[in-house]
């Protein structure tokens, strides 16, 4: 007897999944464009030869997914697919699954990833980025909001950072980890007492003068500096969380 064995065929894709394939397909192969409306659902349903109940499943599950507009009394439209349709959905797993042990391995990919995006900053920088980016310097100066504003302010700093490296694809891999900065400085500011909000303006003040001053290394070193000290709590905090359990 033959020691091979073989998976059972698993189900074959329903009606539904097989017109979301193909409209897909026909979006991602830009056979249509953000904007150009799609058949009506009666000429889907005759070119497609399925149900109407068929058709509509698999519309709302491309609606889900970002692809395609519905407009009630205009029609179907091929979606504008957004920064935010791309970002969302890594966001939203983050944030589910966001525990104690994330800290530190969020601190080391910005670790990886930040001096660098500061490095094309400095280099890339228009005077709108510049601007924008000295507005958030004043507010993070003058806030009386407390630490909540505070890190809003923080995660919008290295955000436009990101957005001022001229990448595009940039910001769209950060996103989603700057928006757990929050949280992550909830845990060390509750627990690391020793954290001040001086120390994070005089890191974004030199910082911001280097992206300033197109200086490509003295950037990549202000902001690698920042992110030292950064992980030194992220240490503390994972140290004295240790000590709790």
């Amino acid at each position: 007897m033959s020691a091979v064995s073989f998976k059972k065929i698993e189900k074959p894709l329903t009606i539904s999944q097989q017109i979301v394939a193909k409209i897909e397909a026909t979006i991602l192969n830009k056979e249509v464009l953000p904007g150009q409306k799609l058949p009506t659902e009666h000429e889907m349903c005759k070119m497609f030869s399925v149900s109407r109940t068929a058709l509509r499943e698999a519309l709302r599950m491309l609606d889900a997914r970002g692809l395609i507009d519905m407009r009630k009394g205009s029609g179907i439209f091929v979606a504008d697919y957004t920064h935010a349709h791309a970002s969302k959905p890594m966001g939203l797993f983050l944030e589910m699954n966001f525990d104690k042990s994330y800290v530190m391995q969020i601190i080391e990919i910005r670790q990886m990833m930040e001096p660098d995006i500061c490095r094309l900053a400095a280099r890339n920088r228009t005077e709108e980025a510049l601007l924008d980016l000295k507005q958030n310097l004043q507010e993070f100066i003058d806030d009386e909001g407390g630490s909540d504003r505070h890190a809003q302010l923080d995660l919008e700093f290295h955000s436009k950072i990101a957005h001022a490296s001229g990448n595009t694809i940039l910001p769209l891999i950060m996103e989603p980890l700057f928006n757990l900065m929050p949280k992550v400085k909830a845990l060390i500011v509750s627990h690391v007492a020793h954290v001040k909000g001086q120390d994070a303006i005089d890191y974004h003040q030199a910082i911001f003068e280097k992206i300033k001053a197109q200086d490509e290394d003295g950037a990549y070193q202000a902001m690698a500096e920042h992110l030292e000290v950064a992980k030194a709590d992220a240490l503390k905090l994972s140290e004295i969380l240790e000590t709790k359990e």
